[in-house]
């Protein structure tokens, strides 16, 4: 393990002769702290099962030709005390590999700071094969993902999710982050509480959906639909960017908007059964299309509490 001491920067006298005058305070001069750091690798001889958790920091995962697991883990914290506190239990059997970090009590660390302060966290830096499938949860930090295939899961309960080169059986969730994935193929579940989803590729099922924040997918081609497709917002935009030759049965519904639409296989929605109808039915009928495309078959629904549906090519 290597152990690395920081830097300090100088604080202002007033703010030392102010931290004295307050009880149960904690100053701190440090501005980065001190980090620790440890790598653990394990063989593997057929397709690893890996399953990776840090209580607070982010994780980044990369794919190598290798068939063995590598995992660094930087500890950072702002005492010495915080970080022997910072526990890595790492278990392997055969190709599976659990590897979990913990940390302090939050009443170690916890409390009102005079100066910079930093909390304990645990970053994993980690390469497998790009064969793997793997599962990765941090309590609060960001999760980047590159040149995987097999099942997939990434999982941040604050944080933004990054991703690309993704295949197989990919879900991802965040509690409070946007989604960004790019030349993803596969069956993909993407779910925010609060954020923007994007992504481009060539699923097979897919379904996103976020509480607040707009959602942009571009549909690469060739793309089949092999079940139903499900995209919601409750919140936000959605633009669906479909291949010239694609084939599904489009139900789109806007509570507080317009669906819109330029693609060359549907129009705007607003021309169908028109005769007789009033204009605010007319007006009505704008926030909803459900039509063929092409030879139709599976169901793409898509679904926002406010904002406006682009169906573009």
């Amino acid at each position: 393990m290597r152990l690395t001491r920081h830097r300090s920067l100088p604080v202002a006298g007033a703010l030392l002769l102010a931290a004295m005058f307050l009880t149960g305070c904690e100053v701190n001069l440090n501005t980065e702290g001190l980090s620790a750091r440890e790598t653990k690798t394990f063989k593997v001889a057929g397709l690893p099962d890996i399953d990776l958790s840090t209580f607070d920091g982010a994780i980044e995962i990369h794919s190598w030709d290798k068939p063995a697991v590598e995992v660094e883990i930087e500890k950072r914290a702002m005492e010495q005390s915080l970080i022997d506190q910072i526990k890595v239990e790492a278990t392997q059997q055969g190709d599976r590999i659990v590897l979990k970090v913990t940390g302090p009590p939050r009443t170690e660390f916890g409390g009102v700071t005079i100066g910079v302060n930093i909390s304990p966290t645990a970053r994993l830096r980690v390469v497998v094969p790009r064969a793997s499938n793997v599962v990765a949860h941090s309590g609060d930090g960001s999760i980047r993902a590159e040149a995987l295939d097999g099942k997939i899961v990434l999982n941040t309960a604050d944080g933004s999710v990054t991703a690309t080169r993704l295949s197989g059986e990919i879900q991802v969730r965040s509690g409070d982050g946007a989604i960004r994935l790019d030349k993803v193929t596969g069956k993909l579940d993407l779910e925010t509480d609060d954020g923007s989803i994007g992504f481009e590729g060539q699923p097979s099922v897919l379904r996103l959906k976020t509480g607040d924040g707009s959602v942009r997918a571009q549909i690469e081609p060739d793309t089949v639909m092999t079940d139903n497709w499900d995209v919601t917002t409750g919140d936000g935009s959605v633009t669906l960017t479909l291949p010239s030759a694609f084939n599904a049965e489009l139900d789109a519904e806007t509570s507080d908007g317009a669906v819109r639409s330029s693609h060359p296989l549907l129009d705007d929605g607003r021309d169908e059964r028109r005769s007789g109808e009033g204009g605010d039915e007319r007006r009505d009928r704008r926030r909803v299309m459900r039509t063929k495309m092409g030879e139709g078959g599976k169901t793409l629904r898509v679904r926002t509490g406010d904002g406006t549906i682009r169906i573009e090519r």
